[in-house]
């Protein structure tokens, strides 16, 4: 309960009374005591900072007009000194302003004279719940930024070391996020970091996934609905907009929210505001949204499958985690960390890996990406009979040699047509030393056509003739 932590009982707490008044000041103490507290006394603010600066105290229990120092003095020190220590103002009859004053300053709450040991107990009482209560808090944050802030992520790769620092930099940002890249390559683990390392970590981070909600109750899942009752209060749901005021909501999957509803999302976002099916008015809300996904949002736009202004809405921060293929360097630290991770879960031992194991690990394409990485350890982990994994507890899958298929590696990353006619006509064009005119007359269809898969607005030149 208190800064340092000695008692047991919760309920008590460590004060300290600051009053030239001796008589009321023994009086406070011994009902202070009567109560469980270790209470103290001291005549001045002079002696109260000597004393506060030697001893650990939860509450300090202060008369504002005193001689020298005043009370008011004294809550400014120890807004400076210690924060955490609560604040209780006595004040005489009829000042209420200086009251109101101590308050502003940071005091948590004040006792008018002539006041009831009643009073007084409750008044220390709630101060020393939210003084728990914030220490408790505190924990739950520590907790999470042990599990889930920047510091927590294994990047190696520059690419992602990068990506780290942006996202470290606007984390506090109030504006949207997108997080674009292939399914498993950790664009969730990256949107809790964020949520972490801004002042909104208090509050929720809610996950809602487009393509797991069937599209019948997608509306309600994130708007809510009330419905009115002849008898009784209404019901309904507040949504996920709603669940996630004041923090983040990660929307994932994007591209699979009908087109009606991307219409619903932007006007809540443009209005900071949400409206219920049902409901006759909108409600405010206050909430960061960070949306995910693994297709590519402007091939989405192009098949008029996604809208425009939706998009530039939440691109204003936009990230695009690449594949764990593509940033090699971090394939082995992340091994060794999820071999960690799966010792202390399932009770191993497990040194690290065999050279040969380790060397087929880095060399290998990864195509679920990290999730699939992490599933590889954890089951070389349970198999392991020794003390470092060897190329037999490796996934069998790993271990046969597997020619390239473009079009499994298009299946596992779950790529839309539109984005299979992209990646095709970008692997032709390479094939061909960049002629676009070949490349079309290949592929069977125009130069404008080609242009638009590519993302060009400009129009053909003569270079592009070949």
């Amino acid at each position: 309960m208190t800064p340092t932590g000695g008692r047991p009982d919760a309920g008590t707490g460590r004060v300290l009374v600051v009053d030239d008044d001796e008589g009321l000041a023994r009086f406070i103490v011994e009902v202070l005591s009567d109560a469980g507290h270790e209470a103290d006394a001291v005549p001045s603010a002079e002696v109260a900072r000597r004393r506060i600066e030697a001893t650990a105290y939860d509450v300090v229990v202060t008369d504002l007009r005193m001689p020298g120092e005043s009370g008011l003095d004294l809550i400014a020190w120890l807004r400076r000194f210690d924060p955490r220590i609560a604040v209780l103002a006595i004040t005489a009859f009829g000042s209420l302003e200086t009251a109101v004053q101590a308050m502003r300053m940071g005091a948590a709450d004040y006792i008018p004279k002539p006041f009831e040991p009643s009073a007084l107990l409750l008044a220390v009482d709630k101060s020393l719940r939210a003084y728990a209560m914030r220490a408790e808090i505190e924990r739950l944050r520590g907790e999470a930024d042990d599990r889930y802030g920047f510091d927590t992520m294994v990047a190696r790769s520059a690419v992602m070391r990068d990506l780290i620092g942006l996202a470290r930099r606007v984390a506090d940002s109030p504006s949207a996020v997108l997080l674009q890249g292939p399914s498993g390559a950790g664009k969730e683990v990256m949107a809790r970091a964020i949520h972490q390392a801004s002042r909104r970590r208090a509050r929720p981070f809610v996950v809602m996934n487009c393509g797991a909600i069937p599209d019948a109750v997608l509306e309600g899942e994130i708007f809510g609905w009330v419905k009115s009752r002849p008898e009784g209060p209404p019901t309904g749901r507040p949504g996920l907009l709603r669940e996630a005021d004041g923090g983040t909501l990660l929307i994932d999957e994007i591209t699979d929210l009908p087109m009606p509803l991307q219409v619903k999302l932007l006007r809540a976002m443009q209005d900071r505001e949400v409206r219920p099916g049902g409901a006759a008015r909108g409600v405010p809300v206050d909430v960061r949204i960070i949306a995910a996904t693994q297709h590519d949002l402007r091939q989405a736009m192009a098949a008029r499958t996604f809208r425009d202004d939706l998009y530039y809405r939440l691109s204003v921060l936009d990230m695009v985690i690449p594949p764990l293929a593509d940033r090699a360097d971090d394939i082995l630290p992340l091994a060794e960390h999820f071999v960690e991770a799966a010792n202390a879960r399932l009770g191993r031992h497990i040194a690290g890996f065999s050279g040969p194991a380790a060397q087929l690990l880095a060399g290998y394409g990864w195509p679920g990406n990290v999730r699939e990485l992490q599933s590889a350890i954890e089951r070389a982990v349970n198999v392991c009979a020794g003390s470092e994994i060897t190329l037999e507890d490796l996934p069998p899958s790993l271990r046969r040699p597997r020619e390239h298929d473009f079009l499994d590696e298009a299946a596992t990353r779950a790529m839309t047509v539109s984005e299979l006619e992209v990646a095709f006509a970008r692997r032709v064009l390479i094939k061909n030393g960049g002629n676009k005119k070949k490349t079309a007359r290949l592929l069977g269809i125009d130069r404008r056509t080609l242009y638009r898969w590519l993302g060009e607005r400009e129009e053909p030149t003569e270079a592009d003739e070949g």
